[in-house]
């Protein structure tokens, strides 16, 4: 007996076909879906995390700007402002044949000012005598830099920018600091060793017992009043110029100038893509005594402000191009008020032998009467994460308009596609009188 043959017809095929066909262009929607959603949750999550990272780390550094053993503070003898600043700043010393090479001045940097009632501007009007120690401002222990697209003010050569950071030019190639990116420098005291005596006729000191090993080189050795910068080799300080009268019972320390000294800069630079040559990211850079380590990528903006009390006591929120300009101060019409605002607190006090001299309120004087930093980050998610090249994204220093990053950036270089935050905080500076 003859079987007939089962099969599928063609009709068949075709409508199997044209499911499965459907059921495949599903799955691979679905999985479109969630490698995309899996790429936006990862560069968010890459992003919140470069972003608290970066502000904690520079956090901790601002905080500590111009921490300088306890010889920051002393009396005044006298209030020539109109505002009851309550203690005044005291300057290091450092004796005349010291050599800084990191930024901070040497003896032909500074300019001092008569203390004559005569002239209550407060301007310098002579240089250092020689032989004699000369003081180093506050000032210089923070210095910001605000930065366009051609240059930075104050200029990154000057005295008190960080001279030992490796800076490269502003531009838009491997190396480059992306434009309109500011860079910061802060200075401060760590470690220390504990000093028991100090011999005045042989210009030695003697260390407390488990103390870090002596150095030689350029050392700070300081008790809560006075201070000198000078040479030590070992035990020995440079026999050339005399150590101060020191109080062993006042907290008395010698520093290592070359280690405890911390000059610590935050810049922004650009780097190739390892798995793209063609393509640059910018990333968050921070220089301790001139080693650079990168902090984290994906941050494409670093803009700072700086809260400053004026002479009168006002506090003022600026750029650090505004706070360099500001110099002088006093009663320059000499009729016992303050003339205005804009003008610098009082000089740091001497101690030295610069008789009916003091430091000036030159210009950068008011670098010493910063109390926080206000820091503003733009951080992207490194990497492509969003679907569509012109995610908007705010970023409060150019204003509250939503910005399209399709357009281009500041900085010269491709938006992408990728998710920007802005991350912000206000850092205030532990050692007030810096």
């Amino acid at each position: 007996m003859k079987k007939n043959k089962l099969g599928f017809s063609l009709i068949e095929l075709m409508v199997a076909m044209v499911i499965g066909l459907i059921i495949l262009l599903g799955l691979i929607s679905l999985f479109d879906s969630s490698s995309s959603l899996n790429r936006s949750q990862h560069g968010l999550s890459v992003l919140q995390e470069n972003g608290r990272y970066a502000i904690t780390r520079i956090k901790q550094d601002i905080e500590q700007a111009g921490r300088k053993h306890c010889a920051t503070v002393a009396l005044p003898s006298t209030l020539t402002t109109d505002w009851d600043q309550g203690y005044q700043m005291t300057a290091l010393m450092a004796a005349p044949n010291v050599n800084f090479t990191n930024g901070l001045p040497n003896v032909g940097d500074i300019r001092l000012d008569s203390t004559a009632a005569t002239e209550p501007n407060q301007l310098g009007d002579t240089n250092v005598p020689p032989g004699v120690a000369y003081p180093i401002d506050p000032s210089f222990f923070i210095r910001g830099h605000e930065c366009t697209a051609t240059a930075c003010t104050p200029a990154l050569n000057t005295v008190g920018a960080d001279l030992a950071a490796p800076f490269d030019a502003l531009g838009s190639a491997d190396g480059n600091r992306p434009l309109q990116t500011d860079v910061l420098t802060v200075r401060y005291l760590t470690g220390g060793r504990d000093v028991v005596q100090v011999n005045n006729a042989t210009n030695t000191v003697t260390l407390a017992a488990n103390q870090p090993a002596l150095f030689n080189g350029l050392g700070l050795i300081a008790d809560c009043n006075n201070s000198l910068i000078t040479t030590f080799n070992g035990a020995v300080a440079n026999g050339a110029f005399p150590l101060p009268n020191l109080n062993a019972l006042s907290n008395l320390k010698l520093f290592d100038m070359n280690n405890d000294l911390r000059t610590v800069s935050y810049y922004l630079k650009l780097n190739t893509d390892p798995n793209d040559s063609g393509r640059l990211i910018s990333s968050l850079y921070r220089s301790e005594n001139g080693v650079e380590q990168q902090i984290v990528e994906g941050v494409e903006r670093f803009d700072l402000f700086y809260l400053a009390q004026l002479q009168t006591g006002e506090v003022v929120r600026m750029t650090a191009a505004q706070v360099q300009a500001i110099n002088g101060g006093g009663d320059l019409d000499l009729n016992g008020a303050i003339d205005g605002p804009n003008g610098c607190t009082i000089p740091p006090r001497i101690t030295s032998g610069l008789s009916g001299l003091g430091l000036a309120n030159n210009a950068g004087c008011l670098w010493r009467s910063i109390y926080a930093v206000e820091v503003h980050m733009l951080f992207n998610t490194v990497n492509n994460s969003s679907t569509v090249n012109d995610d908007r994204y705010v970023y409060t220093p150019d204003g509250v308009t939503p910005q399209d990053p399709s357009s281009g950036l500041v900085s010269g270089l491709d938006g992408e596609r990728m998710y920007r935050r802005e991350f912000t905080a206000v850092v205030p500076i532990r050692s007030y009188t810096l």
